[in-house]
Formats: C-alpha cells, structure tokens, sequence
C-alpha cells in the first residue's frame, strides 16, 4: 500500500517517469486500485465462505444433538414403557391370584352354606317325623299340666287345660 500511495503522489505532482506531466482526468493508478479492490473482495468472499462454512457446521452439530437427544428420548421413552408393561402384567396376575383366592373362598363359603342347609332340613324332617310318630307309653314323660281350673275339679278338666261345664239337671 505504500508503494501504491507513493507513485500516486509523485504522479498528482505531475513527477513522472519519464518526466511528463499527467492530464487532468487521467486516472493513472486505476489498474492499482481495480487490483486492490479485487485482493479486497476475495478476502471478503474468503471471510463470506468461513462464515457460511461454520454456520453449515453449527447447524450440523445441532443436527447432530438433536439426533442423539431425541435417540435418547425414545430408548428412555422404550424403557418406561417396557417397565409399565411388566407392572401392568405383574399387577394383572396379582389381581387374577386374588379374584382366584376369593373365589375359592366363596365356592367353599357356599359349600359350607349348602351343607348346614342340608343338615338342619335333616334335622327339620326328623324332629317332623319324630312328631308325628307314636310313642309306647314308657318313653314319654309323667308330667301333666295343671291349671288353676283344674286344681278345683280334676273331673272337668280338658287336656287341653280348659274348664268343661256340666249342665246340672
């Protein structure tokens, strides 16, 4: 840049080469500059592409993080599955053991129930055939009810422990 600064001002002074003044209008450092201008614009397409090339890069790596973390998301997303699934199934058999338990438990509950019905209807027909059966005389009991009525006239006493009224002619 100095070497271009220096032959622009011997030039504007009109100190040439060859010892000839410049015209006014006549750009003599145009190639110099057009050459700078040009080393200028690579340099900025150069810094314009490092640019585009770390953003590609950033977006890459956020790709990138974005695949891994959703990755993970889904292998976590499996795994709480799977445990909900075997806790589901766990607690579906232990529900199914004890509707089994109790089930058992009202099948013998109902038994049970069953067998004391049979057991006091035996018992009802036997006291109802008992009843309507004839006793000889030495099984049953010498014990016969009185009544105030009957304590005045034994005669006319009913077994049924009413007063039978005689008609007196």
């Amino acid at each position: 840049q100095m070497c271009i600064r220096d032959r622009y001002q011997r030039r504007v002074h009109g100190e040439g080469i060859s010892g000839c003044k410049d015209f006014d209008g006549e750009d003599l450092e145009y190639d110099a500059r057009n050459k700078y201008l040009k080393q200028q614009q690579k340099e900025w397409l150069k810094q314009q592409m490092l640019e585009k090339e770390s953003k590609k890069h950033a977006e890459k790596e956020e790709e990138n993080a974005y695949a891994t973390q959703t990755l993970e998301l889904n292998r976590m997303r499996g795994m709480l599955q799977d445990d909900f699934s075997t806790k589901k199934t766990e607690i579906k058999n232990s529900v199914k053991d004890e509707n089994l338990v109790l089930a058992q438990e009202k099948r013998e509950r109902e038994r049970l129930e069953r067998l004391n019905k049979i057991r006091e209807e035996q018992e009802e027909v036997r006291q109802l055939m008992e009843r309507g059966r004839k006793k000889p005389f030495s099984q049953t009991s010498h014990c016969l009810l009185y009544t105030s009525d009957a304590a005045d006239d034994l005669l006319c006493v009913d077994l049924g422990g009413r007063r039978i009224i005689k008609k007196k002619n």
